[in-house]
């Protein structure tokens, strides 16, 4: 009965990947929200925010992005409905894009208010390096997220695979190097750098021994997290 539950759960979590997956491959639009959000919290970094602009901003970016998806699942479900025009399924698709249009110059609005508003004419705050380097679980957070991000982006480029099953490269390889190399460097130990670094191996071996990866696949899952989590750590560490 318990793995019942959790297949259920990790179907449930899978297909809600799936909708993601499907939102980026057919609209431009939620591509081009994915890159002004990662390009305005790579922003973010160099500044001084404070617990509740980082907030605020977080609540804007995924308000965005989840009007977005509506959106689009109403034109789904519009289309589905019926294949001839009538002017009531063009409005409830104008109403949904409206909806979009809303949370959009929210997001203009609530970015003028914290990067222009507060730091127009301000040279970027130096304290920031200080608290990434005091804040090793942060840099973590931060490399987790690109590759995430990086993994999302193959897969949709290569259109192969789900979100959490098969394709390439393996995300679960990436995660579990990216974790090897962020302890490596967080923890500054030789053992505790190998013993996670033959975790990470057993991964992606397991990976491959299910079928689900290729070896060339799982290899490129790797190569990802080790020099994505390099990068960010040489940058913000």
């Amino acid at each position: 009965m318990k793995s019942e539950k959790v297949d259920s759960l990790y179907t449930s979590f899978n297909r809600a990947l799936k909708g993601v997956f499907y939102v980026l491959k057919t609209q431009r639009n939620m591509r081009i929200h994915f890159i002004i959000a990662f390009l305005v919290l790579g922003v973010s970094l160099f500044l001084d925010l404070d617990r509740k602009e980082v907030i605020i901003l977080s609540f804007t970016i995924i308000l965005v992005l989840i009007t977005e998806m509506f959106n689009t699942a109403v034109e789904v479900a519009v289309n589905l409905i019926t294949d001839k025009f009538h002017p009531l399924a063009m409005t409830v698709k104008d109403i949904a894009a409206g909806a979009v249009l809303f949370a959009s110059v929210n997001a203009i609005l609530v970015g003028y208010l914290i990067f222009f508003g507060r730091y127009l004419g301000h040279q970027f705050a130096p304290s920031v390096f200080v608290k990434i380097q005091n804040s090793p679980e942060y840099i973590t957070a931060i490399c987790l997220a690109l590759i995430l991000v990086l993994v999302f982006g193959a897969k949709v480029y290569s259109k192969q695979g789900a979100p959490l099953m098969g394709g390439m490269p393996s995300g679960h390889t990436a995660f579990a190097f990216a974790l090897s190399t962020a302890c490596a460097f967080i923890s500054q130990s030789v053992i505790l750098g190998v013993l996670t670094l033959m975790l990470a191996i057993m991964v992606g071996e397991s990976r491959i021994r299910l079928g689900i990866h290729t070896k060339w696949e799982v290899f490129t899952g790797g190569l990802i997290g080790v020099i994505a989590t390099i990068l960010v750590f040489q940058i913000f560490g």
